[in-house]
């Protein structure tokens, strides 16, 4: 359902690109930013449910929260600076984007020295009981 939302979506914003670009072909970027900010808008919809769920689960079986909202947060900052890298290469600013690619990369491997501890804290509280 939410991939038939999108690519409707999709093509009217292709249809309506095609037809403005023609009178103006500065409304194609503003045209493409609106449509990626609207599916994303849709996409957070959808993951704060399944998250809902997540968190549920994690509830029930008493298991540390901290965990999961650690990779959460690393995808999500995979999928924003993806996004925003695109975004500049499109306006031709793909220098720019580099940059953000990089920015998020040493970010992501930031919040992951944090998941690296839970996992040998873990590790340890099996091993020693």
């Amino acid at each position: 359902m939410i991939l038939t939302k999108i690519i409707f979506i999709a093509v009217i914003t292709i249809i309506l690109s095609i037809t403005i670009s023609k009178i103006n072909p500065e409304f194609k970027v503003y045209i493409t930013v609106i449509f990626g900010l609207l599916v994303i808008f849709i996409l957070f919809g959808e993951i704060k449910d399944n998250l809902v769920g997540f968190t549920t689960i994690f509830n029930k079986y008493d298991i540390k929260i901290e965990n999961f909202n650690i990779i959460i947060k690393i995808v999500g900052i995979a999928y924003i600076c993806d996004f925003i890298s695109l975004l500049c290469k499109d306006l031709n600013y793909e220098s720019i984007g580099k940059k953000i690619e990089m920015a998020g990369k040493v970010i992501i491997l930031i919040y992951s020295f944090d998941v690296i501890k839970i996992f040998i804290d873990q590790i340890l509280l099996l091993v020693n009981g």
